[in-house]
């Protein structure tokens, strides 16, 4: 036993005296040479001294950290947002889905229905449109928004967007502008801009106003009526600022409104107004609704049908009477978020295309010129009601249309939608709204065709040249006068919400995001809602030849 134990006794006096000896400087430094040298250059330790020169190995440059997803929507509009949580939905609990913007994170999400201010929504004018498979998310985002009919505010708006946005696990990435990288016509990586990051998604969904990504990407496109006349392609419809408007009710727009008809002398400046500046069929249109005075066709939403509190703030502050150059006070639509405070979409401005894209690039910020304009439409207020009115006004302008993308699947022509649309195994829904042209358009050189019913898929969507990537908003591929139906916020959320599960099915299936077909994503859209899509469109012709119409 005694001898066990000095055997035990030596061998921790042996550890003991290893430990201190590899304790010692000179072992510690040769151990971190060790540690520490290039693995590659082991070889060269028993070479020459030039062979060991000081110089460090060649150090290979690090990747850019990335992130990787099933499907990336690039911007905040409602469109993309309801692509993104359908996408989702289509993908299930393992999906990764993302919106990236360009926009802080502070700032709301939601685009023109929020930053833009543009409160009263163009309805679907199709009966019971909120039962279709594909308003889902738009009836959703109306339902959590509390809109009462026809009119949102904003700052609901966004809760909304971002209580979906959270309960679908979407994730948001701000301040962020990306740059694709296009390899065999698909594009392999994006690159955020300004930042060490790499974002890779089986499919894109390019859903700013302008079709950034899309244009980075090297689609080809129309500018402004272009692909109706060539000789429109510098000109396109009025860009609006849409104020809120505080201190006054409608009540007392109505009485503005009654001085002004009652008022004999004013009416008769108003009409040689128009005269003068109108040709007698365009002076006809303008004086055709003249004595129609304010309308409620919703709950909390207005229309001014008459021209005269428009025509009457011209000659007050010595305007002409006309669309064609700087600043309109047009026929306008209106929102009653309480009883004074009211949204007010009606105030024109006209430039042309390579102006307006300018102000795209500058973040759609009011101009000095509209900031001026309606600093006079506040003073004019003021003196006409005796109230204290105020203008207050968005974030940003609301910009109608600057640009198409060309190279699409199955571009949707105006003559297509006045025909009825595309037929049914290309078709995802319908949709029924005018053909827009709100400020004209200069050299369009075609008659406005009666209200259309038509059918759409998400072939116009998707790109042709680049295989994952989709283009959803105004700047979609529509063709001629498609430009002035296509570009309402409604439809666009319809096929937003479409594009969203075509982007998961290309996912799930791993294939092209544009060989995924409008009969298969209205299959899956139908599954997903336990809902039956019936498509509405027909030819509203009625007979008459709309042959110069594209």
């Amino acid at each position: 036993m005694l001898s066990t134990f000095k055997k035990l006794a030596s061998i921790a006096i042996i550890f003991a005296a290893v430990k201190l000896l590899l304790n010692y400087p000179p072992f510690r430094e040769i151990e971190n040479y060790i540690a520490n040298r290039d693995p590659a250059s082991a070889t060269l330790d028993a070479g020459t001294p030039q062979q060991k020169s000081s110089s460090p190995p060649p150090v290979t440059p690090k990747k850019s950290p990335e992130q990787k997803f099933d499907v990336v929507v690039y911007g905040d509009e409602v469109p993309g947002i309801c692509a993104a949580i359908w996408a989702k939905k289509t993908l299930g609990a393992k999906g990764k889905v993302a919106i990236v913007r360009s926009n802080y994170g502070s700032a709301p999400l939601g685009g023109l229905l929020t930053r833009g201010g543009l409160a009263y929504i163009d309805l679907d004018k199709i009966p019971g449109w909120y039962r279709q498979p594909y308003a889902q998310c738009f009836t959703e985002f109306l339902d959590k928004a509390n809109a009462p009919e026809s009119c949102l505010d904003p700052k609901k708006a966004d809760r909304a967007l971002k209580q979906m946005l959270s309960a679908a696990g979407v994730k948001v990435i701000s301040n962020s502008t990306l740059t694709p990288h296009v390899v065999n016509k698909k594009i392999e990586y994006a690159e955020v801009n300004g930042r060490n990051l790499t974002i890779k998604a089986h499919s894109f969904i390019d859903v700013t106003q302008d079709a950034e990504l899309a244009r980075k990407a090297g689609l080809s496109y129309y500018t402004g009526y272009e692909s109706q006349n060539i000789k429109s392609k510098n000109e396109t419809l009025a860009v609006s600022i849409v104020p809120t408007i505080t201190g006054i009710t409608m009540s007392e727009f109505r009485s503005i409104e009654d001085e002004i008809l009652y008022n004999k002398p004013l009416v008769k400046k108003i009409k040689e107004s128009i005269m003068k500046s109108k040709d007698p069929a365009t002076a006809k249109f303008w004086m055709r609704n003249f004595w129609s005075t304010i309308y409620q066709p919703y709950t909390d939403g207005y229309d001014i049908r008459s021209v005269a509190i428009g025509a009457a703030y011209h000659i007050d502050r010595n305007l002409p009477f006309s669309q064609n150059k700087g600043f309109f006070f047009d026929k306008g639509n209106v929102c009653v978020y309480n009883k004074n405070v009211l949204s007010w979409n009606g105030f024109l401005f006209k430039y042309q295309v390579d102006q307006i894209m300018k102000m795209e690039a500058n973040g759609r910020k009011p101009t000095p010129e509209m900031i001026k304009e309606m600093s006079y439409l506040q003073y004019w207020l003021q003196k006409k009601s005796g109230k204290d009115v105020r203008v207050f006004l968005p974030d940003e302008i609301y910009i109608r249309q600057t640009l198409n993308v060309r190279d699409v699947v199955d571009p949707l022509t105006g003559q297509e939608i006045i025909k009825g649309g595309t037929v049914p195994e290309k078709s995802i829904g319908s949709f029924s709204y005018d053909f827009d042209v709100r400020g004209g358009v200069k050299n369009l050189s075609a008659r406005v065709p009666p209200l259309p019913v038509y059918n759409f898929g998400i072939e116009s969507a998707l790109a042709s040249k680049v295989k994952n990537l989709a283009i959803v908003g105004r700047s979609s591929g529509y063709v001629g006068m498609a430009v002035s139906v296509g570009r309402i916020a409604t439809v666009n959320i319809y096929q937003g919400q479409g594009v969203g599960v075509a982007a998961g099915l290309a996912s799930k299936w791993g294939v092209p995001l544009n060989t995924i077909t409008s009969a298969k994503t209205r299959a899956n859209l139908e599954a997903l809602t336990g809902k039956t899509t019936y498509l509405s469109g027909r030819d509203t012709s009625y007979g008459v030849d709309y042959k110069e119409v594209k």
